[in-house]
């Protein structure tokens, strides 16, 4: 999992198969230790109802379609999975990293 800051939400018109109902956020992915940006931002699927400026975490890849399996938030169970490359799993309260 990897650490990032929601710092928009992406509005669509039209949206491919499995995608109806499924907020898109904007994020910055953030270095773990230093939470300082990493990378470029990226667009990710939101399953836990994330906002702007929360630090969230987030899955890439496979897993990212994963954390829509059975998902209910707005969409009923067993419908296509949607085509993502990122999506937020959590939302980060607090951490401690040892040095």
């Amino acid at each position: 999992m990897k650490q990032a800051k929601v710092i928009g939400r992406v509005f669509c018109a039209r949206q491919c198969c499995g995608m109806d109902s499924k907020t898109l956020l904007l994020i910055q992915p953030l270095d773990w230790e230093t939470d300082q940006p990493a990378g470029e931002p990226l667009v990710a699927g939101d399953t836990v109802g994330a906002g702007a400026g929360e630090t969230v975490f987030f899955v890439a890849s496979r897993e990212a379609i994963v954390a829509f399996e059975n998902w209910e938030g707005g969409t009923a169970v067993n419908t296509p999975l949607p085509p993502v490359d990122a999506a937020i799993v959590g939302i980060i309260d607090g951490k401690n990293i040892r040095a």
